[in-house]
């Protein structure tokens, strides 16, 4: 937990609040906007509340701040107006000659989300923390959280609609003699309706059987008939942001949307982003095979985890799985929040087995992809692992997780993690005694991705060698921590001389280590998300990473590689070398012309 000085301190180097502290004057008595931050903290990671300081004068304590009536007032508020009661830490503190109160906001259990104000209820009196500021929730939001308080049915739901007569008759086969071969006791000896009952395909509605949602989704001949949107669509962009076109006026490369049950969809899926994806040969003794630019084995992967886990309930089914390839990058995202136990932090650490959708669950691990032999998936919480040993044995870097009460997004960036410049960029740092935990670790951190424990776990470490590795880090002045113990995140440090595009400003937009080509089809000539930071910057006024990361909502890592690409184009200067905490950014000559003319 950290001090009190310290979280001052950064808050005035800052001159803003960070997502995880919110700062109250209070001087003239317990603000109503608490009750907000309270539910916000808890129904995110957690935060901080500091009350008697002024935001307007630099952090300073402010005068007639009655600590001992406000600390009591907090605990009130937290025990009394709050559906969980809040169980926080309140504490008054000195302060630079003053008295202040801290909270001390713990994250809630997922059981027990959402927390809410009490008087406006669940609906209208959830917040999230999104910024520096608290938002409410929206109603599919609070309906994905409620949904962690018990195990989802959405899967198990009747299609009344749809008949037997809806299910393609030779998966419907496949299945049934897999099944029997495989638990003769409770599938030989009955009728094939008996059998599909039992498996969940069939459920009764009324006096009628009809199939189930999952069991439509896997047999069905075409699922889309009842439920338009319950697909994937996929396009191929030729640049790094979505709008940008060819010289042709072309906004896509490929644009497709994959229809059918979810194992044909699997199987055409793969097959569109192989078909997109930029192929290499490989030498290997006297033979020769391709490489792509993605493993496939790690694709089919993405694509059959998004379809698994994705929310299939009413508030969700108008939204497909979307798969979009760019010229840096591979993003697969589907609507819903992560489901149970499983945390962002952990994806990849640990073989995860929970699932929002049990019985579709249960169901691909039966049914087989078209022509190959092989179920869909194994239903044992290896595929994230499975993603992540795919891509490390192929050198890549590891994927980005990004997950919101309304949508999770994998994104795989298209580059080697120790690539020529990232081991170049390393030696000039000029450290000896390296382990290769570490190097492993800092070229995450050079290509922009904060670190954690389990982030390093999952890409093959143990818990006690990532620890090391990271507090050695710490120690000599490579990288800094944040967050709290359960929450601790490694970035690079300031001082650290940084000679990359990542955090310098000396990026050449010509050199493929800085710029990804276009894919085939042309040369880029409008960017609509480049031009979405440059107005942050020129008319919004933001002038620093993170608030600019908040605006648009977006993560740190992706603005910071925009903001240095718009500095390659001379569209943006930075105001002090990286290594600065003061470093800021303004709009050039040339910024101001493009924005003129957008």
């Amino acid at each position: 937990m950290s001090e009190t000085r310290e979280v001052v301190a950064d808050l005035r180097r800052r001159g803003a609040e960070p997502t995880q502290v919110e700062v109250k004057a209070a001087a003239g008595g317990m603000p109503k906007s608490l009750k907000e931050t309270l539910s916000a903290f808890s129904n995110g990671e957690g935060g901080i509340v500091l009350l008697g300081l002024s935001e307007d004068e630099d952090f300073t304590p402010v005068a007639s701040f009655d600590a001992d009536a406000i600390r009591d007032a907090a605990a009130g508020m937290a025990a009394d107006s709050m559906t969980p009661a809040v169980r926080c830490e309140i504490a008054i503190e000195p302060f630079e000659g003053a008295r202040i109160v801290r909270i001390d906001v713990p994250e809630m259990n997922s059981g027990e989300k959402p927390c809410y104000v009490t008087a406006r209820g669940v609906y209208g009196g959830s917040y999230l923390r999104v910024g520096d500021g608290d938002r409410k929730l929206t109603q599919y939001e609070v309906t994905q959280l409620l949904a962690n308080q018990g195990q989802p049915t959405d899967d198990q739901q009747p299609v009344r609609e749809a008949a037997l007569a809806d299910l393609d008759p030779q998966a419907v086969s496949a299945l049934l003699t897999r099944v029997r071969e495989r638990s003769p006791r409770a599938f030989a000896g009955v009728s094939d309706d008996v059998a599909l009952t039992r498996l969940g395909v069939l459920v009764r509605d009324g006096e009628n059987l009809v199939p189930s949602l999952a069991g439509l989704l896997c047999l069905g001949i075409y699922p889309q008939q009842f439920f338009p949107q319950l697909n994937v669509t996929f396009v191929a962009l030729p640049g790094t942001t979505m709008g940008e076109t060819t010289q042709d006026g072309r906004r896509f490369l490929d644009n497709q949307t994959v229809d059918g049950p979810l194992p044909v969809i699997v199987q055409d899926a793969v097959a569109a982003v192989e078909r997109n994806m930029l192929r290499g040969a490989v030498i290997q003794g006297a033979g020769r095979s391709d490489r792509y630019e993605y493993p496939l084995e790690a694709v089919r992967e993405l694509v059959v985890n998004a379809l698994m886990h994705r929310d299939y309930g009413p508030l969700a089914r108008g939204t497909q799985v979307q798969i979009e390839l760019y010229a840096d990058r591979l993003v697969v995202k589907n609507p819903g929040s992560l489901y149970g136990g499983v945390e962002v932090g952990g994806l990849g650490a640990d073989e995860i087995t929970s699932s929002r959708n049990g019985l579709l669950a249960r169901l691909l691990s039966d049914v087989e992809l078209p022509g190959r032999g092989e179920v869909v998936c194994e239903n044992r919480g290896s595929g994230i692992p499975r993603i992540m040993a795919t891509l490390r044995a192929a050198g890549m870097t590891p994927p980005e997780f990004e997950a919101t009460l309304s949508h999770v997004k994998v994104t795989v960036p298209r580059h080697a993690l120790l690539d020529t410049d990232t081991v170049e960029w390393i030696a000039s740092l000029g450290v000896t005694g390296l382990t290769d935990a570490q190097h492993m670790a800092l070229a995450m951190l050079h290509h922009g991705t904060e670190v954690s424990n389990e982030r390093l776990r999952s890409w093959g470490l143990d818990s006690r060698e990532a620890t090391a590795a990271l507090t050695d880090l710490v120690d000599r002045g490579l990288a800094e921590r944040s967050g709290g113990r359960r929450y601790a995140r490694y970035q690079l440090s300031p001082d650290v001389a940084l000679s990359s595009r990542v955090a310098g400003s000396d990026v050449d937009p010509s050199s493929p280590l800085e710029r990804s080509a276009p894919r085939p089809g042309g040369t880029i000539v409008l960017d609509e998300d480049l031009e979405s930071v440059l107005r942050a910057v020129g008319a919004e006024g933001l002038d620093a990473t993170r608030p600019v990361a908040a605006h648009l909502g977006w993560t740190y890592s992706r603005t910071l590689s925009r903001i240095n690409e718009l500095i390659g184009r001379g569209m943006l200067e930075a105001t002090a070398p990286p290594t600065s905490r003061k470093r800021r950014y303004r709009v050039t000559a040339e910024g101001v012309r493009r924005l003129s003319v957008s």
